[in-house]
C-alpha cells in the first residue's frame, strides 16, 4: 500500500498555496476579460466608477478635468449616454461658466489616468473610442496586479508568521475568495487600493515594531514610506486618518523623532498631492463632496414685509459687484437646500444663492455643486437606500450585523473580534526606548487594540452621518465604506484561527464561516455593484 504524502509537509504546503493562488488569478483575470456593462458598450458597471473614467478620459484625452463631452456621448443607437453618472458635480470653472465634475476627490483618478495614458500611447487608442481595450488593460494593470501581489505577501507573512498549516490555508483561502476586496477587483473604487495602502502601512508598522524588539537600527526610509502609505490610504478614505493617528500613537513609543521628520514628512507629501490634484480640479481646496451647502456670504439686501423672492435686478447687481456676471435673462428658481433660492443666468452659466432672515435676504457664493438640472440628488429623484435610514440605531444595526451586515454578511469577520481579545490578552511584550530617554512596552497587543479602536471609530463615524449619507454605500453588495480595514481584520483572525485549529468541532465551525463569506463575496461577482443578498430577500419578503 503506497503512502500517502502528508499535507502539512513544508513544500506540499507551499505547492498547494502557490496553486491556489494562481487559480484566483487566472480567475480574476477572466472576470477582467468578461466584465461589460448591461448596455454592452463598455466594461464599466456603474455611477461610481464611470464617474472616474469619465474624468480619466477628460484627463488624458482633452488636458483638463471637465467632463461636460465625455459625459455627453451618446450611445450607438443615439438614445442614451453611457457614460454619464449620478456621481458628478457641477460648478464654475476657471473661464466663468459651470461645468461638470466627478464627485470623486481627484488624487487617485490622476494616478489612475498617469497609468492610462501610456496604454493609450502604446496601443494608439483613445479611451472614449475603445473602451473594452484600454478600460480592461488599465483595470489589470491597476486591480489586478496589485492584488495578486498582496495575496503572495500575505502567503509569505503566513509562512513566517504563522506555524500551523490548517491555520495558513484557512486565511490564504479567507484572503483569494472570502473577501469583498476580490469581489471589487474588476472595477475602479477607491476601496481596494485603500487596503492596499492600508497593507503596506502596517506592514511597515510592523516591521518598525520588530526593529525596535530587536534594537535594530530603523531606516529613515523605512518611517518615511509608513508615512507615505498612511496618507494614501487617507486619500483613499477619510476615516483612515484613524489610522494614521492610531500609527502615530504606536510610532511614538519607538523614537518620536522618526515619527515627526519620517512618518509625519511622509504623511505631509500625499497631503499636498492631495490638496494640489484638489485644487487643480476644483480651483479650491476642499473636494467636492464637501461642497453641500450655502458658500460665502457676498451680501445682504432689505426684505420687503411678506415677500417671498427678493428683487431679481438687486441680486444682479450685487452678485456682479462680486465678479458675476449675471444678466437680466437670470430667473429665480428653488434650490435643492430646504428654504433656499437660487438666481440662475443659463446663458453665462453662472449663479448665486440667496436665503433669508427676518428682515434681510441674504446672497452666497453657490456652493451646492449637486444641485443641477435632473441631478439624481435633487428632492424626489433619490430611491432606495439612497433616501438614507433615519433612525442612526436601526443603521448601525444593519450595517453591523442586518442586512447590510459586516458580521452577517461575511460572518468570517466574528473571528477578528475573538481574534482581538486574544491579541489583547497576550502577555508577550517587549521593551523599546523612547527616544534614549525611558523605557516603554510595546507589543502585538497595541497594534491589535488600535486596529480595534480604529474600527470602532468608522463605526461610529458612519452610523453618526447626516441621514443623506446613512445609505449603506448605495447600490453595492457590501458595507465598502470598511472595506479597507479587511487586512487589518485578516491580521485580528490569526489567533482565533489558530486556537480554532486544536479541535475537531470548531474547525468544521471556522469553515463554515469562511464558506458563507465565500458564497456572499462570490455571488456578486457577474457586478459588484449590487445589493447584498440579505438585503434583496427583505425587499422579496417585504416590497413596499
Amino acid at each position: 500500500m503506497s503512502q500517502v504524502e502528508d499535507i502539512s509537509s513544508p513544500w506540499r504546503y507551499r505547492d498547494v498555496a502557490w496553486l491556489l493562488i494562481a487559480v484566483a488569478a487566472v480567475m480574476q483575470v477572466a472576470r477582467v476579460f468578461g466584465v461589460t456593462a448591461v448596455h454592452g458598450e463598455h466594461p464599466f458597471l456603474s455611477a461610481n466608477d464611470r464617474s472616474r473614467w469619465a474624468a480619466i478620459a477628460a484627463l488624458i484625452e482633452d488636458g483638463k478635468w471637465e467632463i461636460d463631452r465625455v459625459i455627453d456621448i451618446p450611445s450607438s443607437n443615439g438614445k442614451s449616454k453611457n457614460w454619464s453618472s449620478i456621481d458628478i458635480v457641477r460648478h464654475r470653472g476657471a473661464d466663468g461658466r459651470e461645468h461638470f465634475y466627478s464627485s470623486k476627490p481627484p488624487l487617485l483618478t490622476a494616478l489612475y489616468a498617469a497609468v492610462c495614458k501610456p496604454v493609450t500611447m502604446l496601443t494608439r487608442k483613445k479611451l472614449t473610442e475603445e473602451p473594452f481595450l484600454i478600460g480592461r488593460i488599465v483595470i489589470l494593470l491597476v486591480n489586478i496586479v496589485p492584488l495578486v501581489f498582496w495575496w503572495i505577501w500575505f502567503y509569505r507573512w503566513l509562512e513566517s508568521n504563522v506555524s500551523d498549516t490548517w491555520t495558513r490555508f484557512v486565511l490564504l483561502n479567507a484572503a483569494l475568495l472570502g473577501t469583498f476586496l476580490t469581489t471589487f477587483a474588476v472595477t475602479l473604487s477607491n476601496h481596494l487600493h485603500a487596503a492596499l495602502f492600508f497593507t503596506m502601512s502596517l506592514a511597515m508598522l510592523w516591521q518598525i515594531k520588530r526593529n525596535a524588539q530587536l534594537d535594530r537600527s530603523q531606516s529613515w526610509l523605512l518611517w518615511i514610506a509608513c508615512g507615505v502609505c498612511s496618507g494614501l490610504t487617507v486619500a483613499c478614505e477619510l476615516p483612515a486618518l484613524a489610522w494614521a493617528a492610531a500609527a502615530g500613537v504606536i510610532l511614538l513609543l519607538v523614537d518620536w523623532k522618526k515619527l515627526l521628520f519620517g512618518y509625519g514628512l511622509g504623511g505631509a507629501v500625499v497631503a499636498v498631492a492631495f490638496l494640489a490634484t484638489t485644487i487643480s480640479a476644483h480651483n479650491d481646496w476642499r473636494p467636492p463632496y464637501s461642497h453641500r451647502g450655502l458658500g460665502a456670504k457676498i451680501a445682504t439686501i432689505p426684505k420687503e414685509p411678506d415677500s417671498t423672492a427678493p428683487a431679481i435686478e438687486d441680486v444682479i447687481e450685487q452678485a456682479n459687484k462680486s465678479g458675476y456676471n449675471l444678466s437680466d435673462q437670470s430667473k429665480v428658481i428653488p434650490a435643492r437646500l430646504t428654504g433656499v433660492l437660487q438666481v440662475i443666468d443659463d446663458s453665462v452659466g453662472q449663479r448665486v444663492a440667496v436665503n433669508s432672515t427676518d428682515n434681510t435676504w441674504c446672497i452666497y457664493e453657490w456652493d451646492d455643486w449637486y444641485d443641477f438640472p435632473k441631478s439624481y440628488w435633487l428632492p424626489g429623484n433619490k430611491k432606495g437606500v439612497d433616501l438614507g435610514e433615519k433612525n442612526p440605531w436601526l443603521y448601525l444595526v444593519h450595517f453591523l450585523v442586518g442586512h447590510h451586515g459586516i458580521f452577517s454578511v461575511t460572518p468570517f469577520w466574528l473571528l477578528s473580534i475573538v481574534g482581538a481579545w486574544l491579541w489583547a490578552t497576550k502577555r508577550e511584550t517587549a521593551s523599546v526606548h523612547l527616544a534614549g530617554i525611558r523605557r516603554v512596552a510595546i507589543s502585538d497587543t497595541g497594534v491589535a487594540l488600535a486596529l480595534v479602536a480604529v474600527s470602532m471609530t468608522c463605526f461610529v463615524f458612519y452610523a453618526t452621518r447626516v441621514v443623506e449619507d446613512r445609505n449603506y454605500g448605495g447600490v453595492s453588495s457590501g458595507f465598502r465604506w470598511v472595506f479597507w480595514l479587511i487586512p487589518g481584520w485578516l491580521w485580528l483572525c490569526v489567533p482565533a484561527v489558530e486556537s480554532a485549529s486544536r479541535s475537531k468541532a470548531l474547525r468544521i465551525l471556522v469553515s463554515i464561516l469562511l464558506l458563507l463569506s465565500i458564497f456572499s463575496a462570490t455571488i456578486p461577482w457577474p457586478n459588484p455593484w449590487t445589493q447584498p443578498w440579505p438585503y434583496r430577500i427583505v425587499i422579496w419578503l417585504y416590497p413596499e
